[in-house]
């Protein structure tokens, strides 16, 4: 039987035992064991650990989502603090239902209002259909208007159509350059007229400015140089405006008489305004002074001798302010039956 080996302690204070030897080929070893039994410390063999092996990584192509977060737990509001009221997001189908509901709702108004009409119109239709009692017809006694009367022979009053009152004086019946009345009196406002008939014409002012109304003799008696300064002046104008002569001509003798053929000439005329630069159109006959002349100057003698209307007649546009004395009896008549002085004179034509 071999002998045992002492234990050998370790620095660790442990004891091992030496193994047994081999048979075979530990001989040879046996006395370098030897040596470190007897003087060396055996050092104790640990068993190495063989490092872990990383897990294999997989690289994908695509990047990789950023892990979500767990939402906020919600803080409770801070003492004595009211908290805020979201508003919540009013989705599509909620207002899509309200915007039905309200189309259903006007649909059926529309339904309710058109069988109502419906009903409306069948009632009307039914009473048109119905037949409806003629009514009886009784004659009525009506008035048949009188026609207006026309002058004739008989009430024509007792004139001469060749005195001086009643000539005709126009383009076509000049006067001539030379004319002149016998004898010019002064009327008002530097204004002269025939003599024979300036006291009707003062009496006429006289009148119609205790009538309440402004009165300005604006013309009377004028000259032939004058009428031409006058008359040509209208042309110039005219013709600076574009028009031609002879436009110029048959515009101007609309309100002014060619020279040689004016009433102002022949002394029986006047033309009546209500102040100094008063606009002579026709639109002032309404003014209140116009209209006293229209319904008075006949008592004077005098007539409107270019009345509204009657421009084709005359050659002349209407002027409520000219006044020609023709005398009383005619005058009357011609402002009665509404005449100018040429459908006058037609009356005692055979």
């Amino acid at each position: 039987m071999a002998p045992t080996k002492d234990p050998v302690t370790t620095p660790n204070g442990a004891s091992t035992r030496t193994p047994a030897k081999k048979p075979a080929n530990s001989a040879a070893k046996a006395p370098e064991k030897a040596k470190k039994t007897a003087g060396e410390k055996t050092p104790v063999k640990t068993k190495k650990r063989a490092p872990a092996k990383a897990p294999a990584v997989e690289f994908a192509t695509y990047a990789k989502a950023p892990a979500r977060t767990p939402p906020a737990e919600k803080s409770a509001p801070a003492e004595g603090r009211t908290p805020v009221k979201r508003r919540r997001k009013r989705h599509f189908p909620t207002v899509f239902s309200r915007l039905m509901v309200l189309f259903v709702v006007l649909a059926a108004m529309a339904g309710t209002m058109y069988a109502l009409l419906r009903l409306m119109n069948g009632g009307a239709e039914a009473a048109q259909t119905a037949p409806t009692p003629k009514p009886t017809v009784q004659p009525v006694a009506t008035e048949v208007p009188a026609p207006t009367p026309e002058p004739t022979p008989s009430d024509l009053p007792d004139v001469d159509l060749n005195s001086w009152e009643l000539r005709l004086v126009r383009y076509e019946y000049p006067l001539g350059e030379d004319f002149a009345p016998p004898e010019l009196v002064d009327v008002g406002d530097g204004q002269q007229m025939d003599s024979r008939v300036a006291p009707a014409a003062v009496q006429l002012i006289e009148d119609a400015k205790a009538a309440g109304n402004t009165v300005w003799v604006c013309s009377g008696y004028r000259d032939y140089d004058t009428q031409h300064i006058i008359y040509w002046n209208h042309i110039y104008e005219y013709t600076q405006e574009g028009m031609t002569e002879e436009e110029a001509h048959a515009k101007t003798r609309l309100a002014v008489n060619y020279p040689g053929s004016s009433e102002h000439q022949y002394g029986l005329s006047v033309d009546i305004l209500e102040y100094n630069g008063q606009i002579m159109e026709p639109y002032i006959c309404d003014e209140p002074l116009m209209v006293w002349l229209k319904e008075h100057c006949a008592e004077y003698g005098f007539v409107i001798r270019y009345p509204d209307n009657k421009t084709d007649i005359t050659g002349v546009e209407y002027e409520p302010w000219h006044l020609r004395y023709v005398g009383t009896e005619a005058a009357a008549y011609m402002m009665e039956h509404d005449l100018c002085l040429e459908e006058f004179r037609q009356l005692y034509e055979p």
